[in-house]
């Protein structure tokens, strides 16, 4: 399985990369492939690190406004012109995807991903890892918006929030294997 995860290619404490090294590690010894956006750096360089120790397979895809800290031993590294054409590349090339910690860039993928799925546009299982609750605030503004009708199909068709990278791997390859 392509495993796309969307997170931060800042360098982040503990609570955090902890977490992403757990679920890299599962990632490569399950066997699947890293799809992710190229970087070296950060929480992005953990993960990449992570899956490419333990046996997957590495395939970034970035930008070319970011090619000097592309990581140079990836299986296969892609660059796209601009961030639409990268966000839509990270999709096209994944089966499912993972959202951890991140920033503005971050936030911008998972909203456009749970906006793409709440349209039929893909059907791809959708984890919102939510390591130190992260996510707290976002699930709150999500269920506010689903309670007040402003979406239109059940939160839980959108996304499966967890904090535990286990059990995150295994709802994406239940739903990878039901497809």
């Amino acid at each position: 399985m392509n495993i796309c995860v969307f997170l931060s290619a800042a360098d982040l404490d503990e609570r955090y990369t902890k977490p992403a090294r757990d679920l890299a590690e599962r990632i490569g010894k399950g066997g699947h492939t890293l799809v992710w956006g190229g970087s070296n750096t950060g929480l992005m360089k953990v993960v990449a690190d992570g899956v490419r120790e333990t046996g997957g397979r590495l395939v970034g895809i970035s930008v070319a406004l970011l090619r000097d800290w592309a990581r140079a031993d990836a299986d296969e590294m892609l660059f796209a012109d601009d961030l639409a054409e990268r966000k839509a590349l990270l999709l096209a090339r994944s089966d499912a995807v993972v959202a951890m910690a991140g920033g503005l860039g971050t936030l911008d993928e998972v909203t456009e991903i749970l906006e793409l799925k709440k349209h039929g546009l893909h059907d791809k299982p959708v984890v919102l890892l939510n390591t130190a609750g992260f996510y707290d605030g976002l699930m709150l503004q999500l269920r506010r918006m689903e309670e007040e009708g402003f979406l239109p199909v059940p939160l839980a068709e959108l996304a499966f929030v967890t904090d535990d990278g286990s059990r995150a791997l295994g709802y994406l390859e239940e739903s990878f294997s039901q497809r």
